[in-house]
């Protein structure tokens, strides 16, 4: 297979730092300063990473004040 089937950028032409710069002059446009670096996409990061469940803090916290 080749790259852009897979999803990773490959050639001369980096569609993914165009899109960057896009997305900070749309942002800059309504008086945000994003960093080029901000608004790229990450290629093949944090596949190995667990995901965290963002409410397991509150779900502990009202189990525990349900306890009290």
């Amino acid at each position: 297979m080749d790259g852009v089937r897979q999803g990773i950028p490959l050639g001369d032409e980096r569609g993914d730092i165009r899109n960057a710069q896009i997305v900070k002059a749309v942002f800059g446009a309504q008086g945000m300063n994003v960093a080029l670096k901000d608004a790229m996409l990450c290629w093949g990061e944090d596949e190995d990473k667990p995901e965290v469940d963002p409410f397991t803090a509150l779900e502990d916290a009202l189990s525990f004040a349900a306890q009290s």
